[in-house]
């Protein structure tokens, strides 16, 4: 039982890190389009907007879905996303380009998009940039489970390490 004190000072250490990191990046900023923000829990955002120039979307120890296949970009947006211990799953329309940059830690950044040979030259372009720790950030066309499978997987293989 002497264990039990410091696996939770640092469970209590990293979700700290994680709230304090997610609410200030989703209330420090006065500009942006839409943010979302889950927390042992599951959050879905549909975008709507009709000039999106950045989102964003934090999940710890839960899954977001943002949804922006009825948003408009002019000609380039930014979507953030973090997700620590969870997952985050951000939904595109084809008809645009995917720039994904990531930094996966103990988890992974994947795109899921189908490639479209026949997009015109100036097509909008959409840039993720993703941070998963010990969690999964994937860029789709198509609502999936592939986010919510990684992050069960990863609660369960962190249940079984001693």
């Amino acid at each position: 039982m002497k264990w039990i004190r410091p696996v939770l000072l640092g469970l209590g250490v990293v979700v700290g890190i994680a709230v304090g990191f997610g609410l200030f990046r989703k209330y420090a900023a006065s500009t942006g389009d839409s943010s979302s923000f889950a927390m042992f829990g599951e959050t879905k955002t549909k975008v709507l907007s009709e000039n999106l120039t950045d989102a964003a979307a934090t999940a710890v120890f839960g899954a977001v879905t943002l949804d922006l296949r009825d948003a408009h970009i002019d000609d380039e947006a930014t979507v953030d996303t973090v997700a620590l211990f969870g997952g985050v799953e951000v939904l595109i329309p084809r008809r645009w380009r995917l720039a994904l940059s990531g930094t996966p830690v103990f988890g992974g950044v994947e795109d899921k998009t189908t490639p479209d040979d026949n997009l015109p030259v100036d097509a909008p372009v959409l840039n993720v940039s993703a941070l998963a720790v010990f969690g999964g950030v994937a860029v789709a066309n198509e609502p999936g489970e592939v986010t919510r499978r990684k992050a069960a997987a990863t609660a369960k293989a962190c249940r079984r390490s001693p």
